[in-house]
């Protein structure tokens, strides 16, 4: 990330490189001879994304070669054909100077780079509240994979040209690529040019890349920045039925269900043991559930439920509609849930499972890996039955009960579509979703002590 600092009147360039690179020095400092903040801002920024490809490409550059990178670029907006502030006058390399913000107005919008105004969106979204943590991180690493497969352009070079090649690299993306010993010392950008066959993101993944940064090209037009969005109704085809997480069969449940074997996993990790029960018997999302505050376990019309809501900080929600009221099974409480609550409650913790830490602003990032390792373990291997098959199979259970659609998506937190029901039915139908919720079975719990 770049920062600006001033010393007198002028600004300099403050950019932190990564420590695991260089371990000495990891600052680079630079005049920007630039005494207005904003200009300083939009310069500092376009250096530091430029940066930030040439390490993706070159990781181990030594800090002099980047110094000169830095003075070299910063000298190209000195240059009329290059710069995006146009100088009245020529001047000495030597001058400090000053854009006044009348000239930015008068600046030409598609001589603008796609660095420079990532910058601003960013900025934007942060300090207008808009986004949350979590939904600034994804953005931002939505616009980091597109500098790197792409590189940085004005933004009237981006066509529809690029458009088709940045949905191509995408779609060559490798799955856990920090993680895979065979591309140790290889940059992502060579990964993804290379003619090795390795498995790749999902179309799912591919389609949120592409509309995080169909998002940020709508945002560049609504600011006048471009005349149409290239990336608008780009997407790759899914393939539902090829990609689609399977449901747990009965022997699957029996398997990963045992008590028992639930106990040992959750010796110093509690959650091991209840975000599986709980996602059986809830249908909940696993982020849903990691992120609970204990005074999220409540009574509604005299029944103890589960609450979803993102009403405190770190809590958030896919959509609107996911904001619900879920009974809690039978099963639950005799298992000794709210004997668990109280527990956490006395302790002093406000959240269910006060270990879990956020990564990337998800809760759900370590115990996601920990269920992978465990299913393995028990001999599920089938990369299509994930910690999310049991809400899979909590949908499938309900249809064969014969449950109504519409109590089904309550439960789930699925948008109804039926006008009577989304207007003007407001009040939750408790006791309809607690008979639903009894037809889930737990008879397949291996209860032995």
């Amino acid at each position: 990330m770049a920062f600006i600092i001033r010393r007198g009147a002028v600004y300099y360039l403050n950019l932190r490189l990564p420590k695991h690179l260089h371990h000495q020095r990891n600052t680079l400092r630079i005049s920007l001879d630039i005494r207005d903040r904003r200009n300083a801002l939009f310069l500092a920024s376009g250096i530091a994304q430029r940066i930030h490809l040439h390490l993706a490409a070159y990781p181990l550059s030594p800090v002099e070669e980047l110094r000169q990178l830095c003075i070299q670029w910063r000298n190209d907006v000195r240059q009329p054909t290059a710069a995006p502030f146009q100088a009245p006058h020529t001047m000495l390399p030597t001058q400090s100077r000053s854009y006044p913000a009348s000239r930015l107005a008068r600046t030409t919008a598609t001589a603008r780079s796609m660095s420079t105004l990532s910058e601003l969106y960013i900025e934007e979204g942060k300090s207008s509240g808009a986004w949350r943590e979590a939904n600034t991180l994804d953005v931002q690493r939505a616009l980091r994979d597109f500098f790197v497969l792409m590189g940085d352009m004005p933004i009237s070079d981006f066509d529809a040209e690029q458009a088709r090649i940045l949905k191509h690299r995408l779609s060559r993306l490798p799955q856990y690529f920090s993680q895979r010993p065979e591309f140790k010392g290889m940059a992502l950008r060579q990964v993804v040019d290379s003619a090795m066959d390795y498995p790749t993101i999902t179309a799912v993944t591919i389609n949120n890349r592409l509309r995080k940064l169909t998002a940020f090209l709508n945002w560049c037009k609504s600011n006048g920045y471009i005349n149409q969005n290239p990336l608008a109704g780009v997407k790759v085809m899914t393939g539902a039925a090829k990609e689609a997480r399977l449901s747990f069969s009965p022997a699957d449940l029996e398997t990963l269900l045992n008590l028992d074997t639930l106990r040992h996993e959750a010796r110093k990790h509690p959650c091991r043991f209840w975000l599986p029960l709980l996602a059986r018997f809830t249908g909940a999302r696993l982020e849903e559930l990691c992120q609970l505050h204990i005074d999220d376990f409540c009574l509604v019309q005299n029944t103890s439920c589960i609450r979803i809501d993102d009403r405190r900080e770190g809590q958030q929600l896919k959509n609107r509609s996911s904001r619900r009221i879920i009974p809690i099974h039978p099963m639950l409480l005799e298992l000794g849930i709210q004997t668990y609550i109280d527990s956490v409650r006395v302790s002093g913790a406000s959240r269910v499972f006060p270990l879990l830490e956020a990564v990337r602003g998800k809760y759900g990032y370590g115990p996601s890996k920990w269920f992978g390792r465990y299913r393995n373990k028990l001999g599920i291997s089938d990369p299509k039955k994930t910690f999310h098959s049991f809400r899979h199979t909590f949908v499938d259970d309900l249809r064969e009960a014969g449950v109504q659609d519409s109590i089904i998506k309550q439960l789930l937190g699925h948008a109804d579509d039926s006008v009577t029901f989304g207007i003007y039915g407001s009040r939750v139908p408790i006791k309809e979703m607690t008979r639903a919720i009894k037809k889930i079975r737990g008879s397949m719990i291996k209860k032995a002590a």
